[in-house]
């Protein structure tokens, strides 16, 4: 299923290296095009940045951290979170959960860092059956992927 966003943002452009902004632009949802090599595009609700000002580039997110508890029971739901670090990434990132075909149902299978938004993302993960399970993450905006997270899960009692 794919969702559309239907909200104007504005958006600068700047330089990977130096963080100079070399344009601002409003689109409609996140950018459908490259920023080009060397460039990134960040989200800049607030009008803080104008071409010539300088974007702070360390603050954008290259991770992001995959959270929850170590066991589980199976048929209980656990909350996970995703959580970006820095202050988020340059451009809207889905990131996308598995169980390694264990079975179990996420609240939802994708969430979505929003550009520039550091703010964490949770799902519920509801494991089918005891035995060990590693959930994982993958995404769609070239961050460097958290290390899968081992859950041990117990039977559910009558």
């Amino acid at each position: 299923m794919t969702s559309t966003t239907n909200t104007l943002t504005r958006y600068v452009q700047y330089r990977t290296t130096d963080g100079y902004v070399v344009q601002a632009f409003t689109w409609l949802g996140a950018p459908s095009f490259p920023a080009g090599a060397g460039y990134a595009f960040v989200a800049d609700a607030a009008n803080a940045y104008t071409p010539g000002n300088t974007y702070a580039t360390l603050a954008v997110s290259s991770a992001y951290a995959l959270s929850g508890p170590a066991t589980a029971m199976a048929g209980s739901a656990v909350t996970l979170a995703l959580t970006p670090n820095n202050s988020g990434p340059g451009a809207d990132v889905t990131v996308t959960l598995s169980d390694g075909g264990a079975g179990g149902t996420f609240s939802a299978d994708t969430v979505t860092f929003g550009a520039g938004k550091d703010t964490a993302q949770s799902v519920t993960y509801t494991p089918k059956a005891a035995g060990p399970v590693t959930i994982s993450a993958t995404n769609s905006g070239g961050l460097t992927n958290p290390a899968s997270l081992s859950v041990t899960v117990a039977a559910a009692t009558a």
